[in-house]
């Protein structure tokens, strides 16, 4: 037993038989301490046995520390640790598991110590806080002084300075600065501004990333305008109302409504939007038009927007055409009149097949001046027999001046017959029908309808009679064939020679056609009174014709009601090429003709046959200006009136027509009546006054906003652009009334020889010059 009060002693009593003294001796264990920390776990383990603290451990023993924090926290760097205890300095290693979440492990040490003890700490995760340089403006962060940049990480709970200055002449856009989160679920977090400091907010760092984003504007600005007289004047944005000395943001599209009171209009270019820009210059702010109405984009400066308004002229207007005409079939959708001018007032128009024969039409239009007024006289009708008539009366502003529109319908006619037309030798034949009281041309191989009846004509040429009709083989004398139900028919004719012409007077039938003269060579020029034909090659004969048998005649037509039919058709074409209705017109019937000489079986007698015939492909014709015209004095048309309905107009104008010192020539693929009109050219222009464009003024962009006139020229014609109706008054510097016409609302073209004129128009007088 231990001797007291001495260490290391021991006593025993020797027993009764031999002993043996034996002392073994242990390390001293430590003893090992920790407490609970705050966010989080610490439990230690020895050999899979838990420890408490205070609990003593043999050196050289290993010990497991298990550290978990709570949510939303961290290891914080340097724990755990292993502390000699009572030591700020000396501590054991502490090492990871490997492949254990906060799990670590350290030895007791094999020294002499007072102990062990394990200390840990928790932290809170830090995280990102982003943001990107803004336009027209700054933006910095940091906390308690210290700068950050984009991705830094913070502690939640840590306050933010935000500090977002805009540039000069922008403010911060309502809403901004925004802290948001950085691609997660989480709400938006509030910046609150800091008293006292200008552009200077904070927050405080959530537990999650946020984004940080600021975003500057112009600063608004103000715009003023005030009612003017004889009118009113109003401004608005997507169709909200402005007051005058409300702030707009840069680039808002303001639209301004300008509405003249009755019996006024807009002053010409009174409608303007101006500011100063920083140095005090005067802008003027462009004019815009879209959608029908006026706008402007707001500047970075103060606008101001005027208009002013006048009394319209007395004078009323005379307008009376129509600018649309449309027809409705029973409650189906309008539908436009095709190929409808405000010039034509009489239309044919053509209803499909499948229209109901008796169904109900209904005609409306709008007229171009609004203050005209239109009388639907007659516009409601029904088919009878699958046609009608429908009928609109436009009364002008003055009552006075009246237009009738009419409209013809017809339900297409089913089934149709074909008509064939052979040409006869020694003459020509031509076939046409009656369509609501208008001739209609047949070509061959047209398709007529059934149960018409057709008009036959012929045209004989020199030294032959005609004899008689042949339809479908049968010969007949009568100008008229009913179609009936037959699905085709051919139509031609017989004329007689009224005497033989010898071989040797053939050559006084026409003029001869000739080949395209060798480049560089003018040999064809005509000789006489008399037009010649130009072949250019092979491919433009007809077919099985010589050159040498082709020869070109002209005649001057007797037949009055002839020529005054081709004269009415010419006077429309006239009309359309901008010549003077009583411009005077040459009227001749040219035809293409091969002649043939046949030599009797007995070699006795000769007979010459001349039947008309078309070229294969384009001509040349070149025709004698008429007696006392020539291209230096006049301006000349040539109107060719072609035997399928359709009507060419040739002139230098177009550039069809080449006027060359001796003839007049043209390029046809066909041959019927020409008509020759000429006009003669105005006098000596004064060389002191400047010649008028031919080009028009360039457009602006709310020129039809402000009102006003232009007037330009170009070849042969007159144009010009109004706001409003008026009338043109077009005199000579003679002062000879040349033309008076109605101005629409757009442009206006009219026709006129090349010249000096003086137009009056709209209170206004304009000198141009027109060339050809």
């Amino acid at each position: 037993m231990p001797v007291s009060g001495s260490d290391n002693a021991y006593t025993f009593t020797m027993p009764s038989y031999p002993a043996t003294v034996e002392a073994r001796y242990e390390k001293i264990p430590h003893p090992i301490t920790f407490a609970t920390p705050a966010n989080g776990t610490l439990a230690l383990s020895a050999a899979g046995t838990p420890l408490a603290s205070g609990a003593k451990l043999a050196p050289g023993t290993v010990v497991t520390i298990t550290a978990v924090p709570a949510a939303g926290y961290r290891m914080a760097s340097g724990y755990p640790k292993a502390r000699i205890t009572d030591s700020n300095i000396y501590e054991v290693e502490v090492r990871p598991v490997s492949g254990r979440d906060n799990t670590y492990t350290f030895t007791v040490p094999d020294f002499q110590i007072a102990g062990i003890t394990v200390v840990v700490q928790y932290e809170k995760i830090p995280y990102a806080v982003s943001f990107t340089a803004p336009a027209n403006g700054t933006l910095a962060l940091d906390t308690a002084g210290t700068k950050l940049a984009s991705g830094a990480k913070l502690i939640p709970g840590t306050q933010v300075t935000l500090t977002a200055v805009p540039d000069v002449g922008y403010q911060m856009v309502s809403g901004y600065p925004k802290v948001k989160p950085y691609n997660g679920p989480e709400a938006p977090l509030q910046a609150t501004p800091v008293d006292g400091r200008d552009n200077t907010y904070t927050f405080t760092m959530p537990d999650y990333s946020v984004e940080v984003e600021v975003k500057y504007e112009k600063i608004p600005q103000a715009v003023t305008f005030a009612d003017p007289a004889n009118g009113t004047l109003a401004l608005s944005v997507n169709g909200n109302p402005l007051t005058s000395g409300d702030k707009l943001a840069f680039f808002k599209e303001v639209t301004i409504t300008a509405t003249p009171d009755e019996g006024c209009q807009m002053v010409f270019g009174s409608l303007k939007v101006f500011g100063n820009d920083e140095i005090g210059k005067e802008i003027i702010v462009p004019l815009e038009k879209g959608n029908g109405a006026t706008c402007f984009l707001m500047p970075a400066f103060e606008v101001k927007v005027e208009v002013r308004f006048e009394r319209s002229p007395a004078a009323q207007s005379s307008e009376t055409r129509l600018s649309s005409l449309s027809y409705q079939v029973g409650g189906e959708t309008a539908k436009s009149i095709p190929g409808f001018l405000a010039s034509t007032i009489a239309y044919d128009v053509v209803l499909p097949s499948t229209t109901s024969r008796s169904a109900t039409l209904t005609l409306s239009g709008q007229p171009v001046d609004t203050k005209a007024t239109v009388a639907p006289t007659a516009a409601t009708v029904q088919l009878v027999d699958g046609k009608a008539k429908a009928t609109l009366v436009v009364t002008a502003e003055d009552g006075q001046a009246k237009r009738t529109y009419a409209v013809n319908f017809t339900v297409a006619p089913q089934p149709v017959c074909y008509v064939t037309i052979q040409q006869p030798e020694g003459g020509t034949i031509s076939v046409s029908y009656k369509k609501e009281g208008k001739e209609v041309v047949v070509k061959s191989g047209d398709a007529v309808p059934q149960n018409i009846e057709l008009n036959l004509a012929n045209t004989a040429l020199q030294n032959y009679e005609f004899k008689e009709y042949s339809v479908d083989g049968s010969s007949q004398t009568a100008e008229t064939v009913n179609i009936g139900t037959c699905l085709s028919k051919t139509i031609t004719a017989a004329f007689t020679q009224e005497s033989s012409v010898p071989p040797e007077e053939a050559a006084t039938i026409g003029t001869p056609a000739v080949p395209k003269e060798k480049n560089g060579q003018d040999m064809n020029v005509p000789t006489d009174d008399n037009p010649i034909v130009i072949i250019p090659d092979a491919v433009s004969l007809p077919s099985d014709t010589e050159l040498s048998s082709l020869r070109l005649v002209k005649e001057d037509i007797e037949d009055s009601e002839k020529k005054a039919e081709i004269e009415e058709k010419a006077e429309a074409a006239a009309q359309d090429a901008g010549i003077a209705p009583d411009a005077p017109k040459i009227v001749m019937e040219v035809t293409l003709v091969k002649v043939t000489t046949k030599i009797s079986s007995d070699n006795e007698t000769t007979t010459t046959a001349v039947t008309p015939v078309q070229p294969s492909d384009i001509v040349t014709v070149r025709i004698p200006y008429p007696e006392g015209i020539n291209r230096d004095q006049h301006n000349i048309v040539i109107i060719h009136l072609r035997s399928d309905g359709v009507v060419d107009v040739y002139s230098e104008a177009k550039g069809n027509l080449i006027l060359k010192e001796d003839y007049m020539e043209i390029s046809v693929a066909s041959f019927s009546p020409f008509v020759v009109s000429y006009t003669p050219k105005s006098g000596p222009v004064d060389p002191g006054y400047p010649d008028t464009p031919d080009t028009p003024d360039t457009p602006t962009s709310n020129a039809s906003v402000e009102g006003g006139m232009a007037v330009w020229t170009s070849a042969n014609a007159l144009h010009i652009r109004a706001d409003r109706p008026a009338e043109a008054w077009v005199v000579g510097l003679s002062g000879a009334s040349r033309a008076r016409f109605a101005v629409v609302p757009g442009e206006t073209r009219y026709a006129l020889p090349a010249g000096v004129y003086l137009v009056r128009t709209a209170d206004q007088t304009y000198k141009v010059r027109i060339r050809n």
